[in-house]
């Protein structure tokens, strides 16, 4: 893990950081997964894993999507962000755990560690499986009965940078297989170019993850 502080008084972005310091966006879109959702079924492996990867990758490509805060409360920049995500616990099925699992640039091996970690998660018997968390994570959840169209956190303010992503329900959508993807993210660090790219290249990324 590093990171990296940048000089807040030669930021580009300083002027954004002072206008929407306190400002969040809430974006949903529908995001076609019909290659992945194919080779998923294929290999019989489970969808939520592959979902999780893609996701998490595109946010580690970009610098945008990777500004945080240090303990001291400097701006600056991750050197990679963990996935950190939701499990239904076994033990009380109306309640979940939450889980991160290192991300890795091979998507095999990511999926070894989120098995072992998404098992633990289900058994762990409290929200927070980890005993500690790293500071440089990336929220991911899932509402896998719901085919959403918009969604938004009411109560406090956005205090950090980092992306949140919300999973919906898989449905048809003619001939394609479609997913409802929502994302939170912090107008000070990124603006409309940045969040439609993150869609866009969601749905590239999930095409490409298992080549023909």
């Amino acid at each position: 893990m590093a990171f990296t502080p940048i000089d807040e008084q030669t930021w580009e972005r300083r002027e954004y950081l002072e206008v929407f310091r306190q400002t969040a966006i809430y974006l949903t879109a529908e995001v076609d997964i019909t290659p992945l959702y194919r080779h998923t079924k294929a290999r019989g492996e489970k969808l939520y894993p592959a979902l999780i990867w893609c996701a998490a990758a595109v946010l580690n490509r970009h610098v945008h999507f990777r500004y945080g805060r240090d303990e001291a409360g400097r701006i600056g920049i991750w050197d990679v962000l963990h996935p950190y995500y939701t499990v239904p616990r076994r033990d009380a099925p109306d309640l979940f755990a939450m889980k991160v699992t290192r991300f890795m640039p091979d998507y095999d091996v990511f999926r070894q560690d989120f098995q072992a970690d998404y098992a633990r998660a289900e058994t762990c018997g409290r929200l927070l499986c980890d005993e500690t968390l790293p500071p440089n994570v990336c929220g991911i959840s899932a509402m896998p009965g719901l085919a959403f169209s918009a969604f938004s956190f009411g109560g406090d303010l956005k205090p950090d940078f980092t992306p949140f992503v919300l999973l919906g329900k898989v449905h048809p959508a003619g001939d394609r297989t479609v997913l409802p993807v929502g994302g939170e993210f912090a107008h000070a660090v990124n603006d409309g170019g940045h969040i439609s790219g993150f869609f866009k290249e969601l749905e590239e990324t999930a095409a490409k993850l298992f080549p023909d």
